[in-house]
Formats: C-alpha cells, sequence, structure tokens
C-alpha cells in the first residue's frame, strides 16, 4: 500500500457536526414522524418521504436507536460535494436496516460506527470523483469496530475508496453481492486497516461475489487484518487484484483480471 493512500486513509475522518434534515412519512405500522430531524433516536420503522439535503458539515439521518428499520423509499440523501457531507451515520446502536435509496455527493455515503448487527442493501452510492491527489478521498461505505454487518447487494460509483472496514473490533461482516466501479479517482475498492488508536485490524469477514473495477488495486488488507475470507469475487485491476500482508487471509475462487 502507497504511503499516500496510507496518508488518505489516516485522513479520512468522522465529522462529528449534525446537519440537515429528514423528512418522514407515516405508514399504519410506523412512529409518527411527519417533521425535519436530523437524529432518530426511538426504535422503530421509518420511510422517506422526500430527497434530503446534508449540510457541509452535517449527516442527512443519524441512528442512535437500536431496532430501527428505514426504507429510504428510492429518495436521495443529497450532499454538496467537496468532500463535505455525511450521507447516513449509525453511531452506537444494534439490530438496524437501512435500504432502498440513493446517497449522492458525500465525503463519506454510510458510516457505520461502534454498531452491530446492522444491514445495508440497495444503496445506489455516486460520488463525485474527485482527483485521487485529494486526500482523504470520497468514501463509499465506512465501518469502524462493528460486528455482523452486512453490506450486500449495493452499487458504488465514482468513489475514490469503495468499502472500508477499519478496527480490531470490526469482525464477523460480511460485504457481498456489490459492484463498485471507479473512474479515474480510483484508490482501492475495498480496504482493511486499523483506526488511528487501535492497531489491530478487522478479522473473520467474507468479501464474496463482488464486482469491482476502476480500482489499480481492487482489494487490500494490511498486515493486521487476519482470518478474513475473500471469495469468489471479480475483479479488474491495474496493480493488484489482491493484496494482503498477512497469511491467515484466505484468497479463494476470486476471477482476476489484469486492464492494460
Amino acid at each position: 500500500m502507497s504511503s499516500k493512500i496510507s496518508k488518505w486513509i489516516r485522513r479520512a475522518t468522522v465529522v462529528a457536526a449534525l446537519g440537515g434534515s429528514a423528512i418522514f412519512a407515516q405508514r399504519a405500522d410506523v412512529r409518527t414522524i411527519a417533521s425535519a430531524l436530523n437524529m432518530i433516536d426511538a426504535s422503530g420503522s421509518y420511510v422517506v418521504s422526500a430527497p434530503l439535503f446534508a449540510g457541509a458539515g452535517g449527516d442527512g439521518i443519524t441512528v442512535t436507536a437500536s431496532s430501527v428499520t428505514i426504507d429510504l423509499n428510492g429518495q436521495e440523501i443529497l450532499c454538496p460535494g467537496g468532500l463535505r457531507g455525511v450521507g447516513i451515520r449509525i453511531n452506537g446502536a444494534q439490530n438496524v436496516m437501512i435500504r432502498n435509496g440513493h446517497i449522492t455527493n458525500c465525503a463519506m455515503a454510510v458510516i457505520v460506527n461502534n454498531s452491530a448487527n446492522v444491514r445495508l442493501e440497495g444503496l445506489v452510492i455516486r460520488g463525485t470523483a474527485i482527483a485521487v491527489s485529494a486526500p482523504p478521498p470520497e468514501i463509499g461505505v465506512m465501518i469502524v469496530q462493528s460486528r455482523n454487518v452486512a453490506v450486500v447487494n449495493n452499487m458504488l460509483y465514482n468513489v475514490g475508496l469503495g468499502i472500508f472496514v477499519r478496527g480490531g473490533r470490526s469482525f464477523g461482516n460480511r460485504i457481498e453481492g456489490n459492484t463498485l466501479t471507479a473512474m479515474t479517482n480510483g484508490a482501492l475498492g475495498i480496504c482493511y486497516n486499523p483506526t488511528d488508536t487501535d492497531t489491530a485490524g478487522p478479522q473473520g469477514d467474507l468479501v464474496k461475489g463482488n464486482v469491482i473495477r476502476g480500482y489499480p488495486t481492487a482489494i487490500a488488507l494490511n498486515k493486521l487484518s487476519n482470518n478474513n475470507v475473500i471469495q469468489g469475487n471479480t475483479l479488474f485491476y491495474t496493480a493488484m487484484a489482491v493484496s494482503t500482508e498477512s497469511t491467515t487471509n484466505v484468497d479463494m475462487d476470486n476471477v482476476k483480471v489484469l486492464v492494460k
């Protein structure tokens, strides 16, 4: 992994400010939430009824409650671009499902931090194709110190770093069936790394059946990320298909296509 990419990774931090608004519609089986808000701190099912805008320093939706299901209902969460804004942040929660919507032009489309039993499915994520020389790159999905997270059947386009898993307390996650495509801005498709405050890397994850194209290195796991299985992916690459510095990781049945 190059020093430039490592610098991007170190600088890929979670912004703490909140902003933007969310508008939800009531169904017969959901809580009555029909006014603007930016934080979900009560369990329940939610349906988004209108496009949402995440401000330059804020989040479109922040989830801090457990046992939450959010149906984006095909709506879009829009950030201002220029490496600003977070689409969805899940922080310290369990049993959360997010599905069925668009997240566009965010510095980080989805962040899952210190959470467990989370499912992200049917999301269409698009970046602004900021050049790879601009640290940190746009990130599609970031998982930090979280367990049993399923990132399945999503589409990510034009983000510099597709799916980023960090920290030794991240384990038992599944990244499957996603399509990741970058243009000239690709750095890493899927990346496993420690955090700035935890020297251990993620372990015991399954990365399976993804299609990755446009990144010099399709999948990269640093030497402290152990016992992960990389299986059955289709990887188009210009430098390396799978970069793993630990012999405990399993690289099996992957289709690797060098693009010249």
